[in-house]
């Protein structure tokens, strides 16, 4: 077991997400409550999602790598947090890069968040919930499908769920026209970003701003 590290359970449980990392950290504290706070107990995921997490088969034990500095890290690790409480058999340990220097080697970890399932590399950078459950949850894809399947057709399908998509499908929809959106997340390349420097009469406005709207 890694030293530092500490486990976050509920009264007369073991299970809970584990972090591995120094809790005297300048502004840990603040990392931490972005991870483990309230946005955790106010998860808008849908219903259907969360019993999908409680229904995964299979034992997994992922370990993210992150950094105090990383805005998109928290995201990921509260994703895994989430999976580790619903599901008993998921663990997660969410790891310091800065306090665990010689893993990062080891594994040759290029950036943050990384993360590792069962050894193995899983994925790095910005990952949703559902994402990472679609890539856990080897039949998902095919119910998603059947899902699919039973709705009625649509009269426009738009591909593509960044700003331009968005914007297109919210105008289409207006006229009353029934309107598909599709595309890998919805927000696109914009949650990614940091700074938008590509819009005109605008000067730098935060991305998370504009995912906010």
């Amino acid at each position: 077991m890694r030293k530092p590290s500490f486990l976050i359970t509920n009264p007369g449980s073991q299970q809970g997400p584990r972090f591995a990392g120094s809790p005297l950290a300048t502004n840990l504290p603040r990392w931490f409550w972005r991870c483990c706070g309230p946005a955790v107990i106010r998860q808008k995921e849908a219903q259907s999602l969360l019993e999908q997490i409680r229904d995964i088969d299979g034992d997994f034990e992922f370990e993210t790598y992150y950094s105090l500095s990383c805005h998109n890290c928290p995201d990921v690790v509260q994703a895994l947090n989430l999976m580790a409480v619903l599901n008993p058999r998921i663990k997660h340990t969410a790891i310091d890069g800065g306090t665990f220097q010689n893993e990062i080697t080891e594994r040759n970890v290029m950036g943050v968040p990384a993360v590792f399932v069962n050894g193995k590399e899983f994925g790095q950078g910005r990952m949703t919930l559902t994402e990472i459950v679609a890539k856990v949850d080897t039949g998902a894809e095919k119910r998603a499908a059947e899902a699919l399947n039973k709705r009625d057709a649509y009269d426009v399908l738009i591909v593509g769920s960044g700003p331009a998509g968005a914007a297109a499908a919210v105008y289409s929809a207006r006229k009353g026209i029934r309107t598909g959106l599709m595309g890998e997340r919805f927000g696109g390349q914009v949650l990614d970003t940091v700074d938008i420097e590509t819009i005109s009469r605008c000067r730098k406005p935060k991305a998370r701003n504009w995912r906010a709207r």
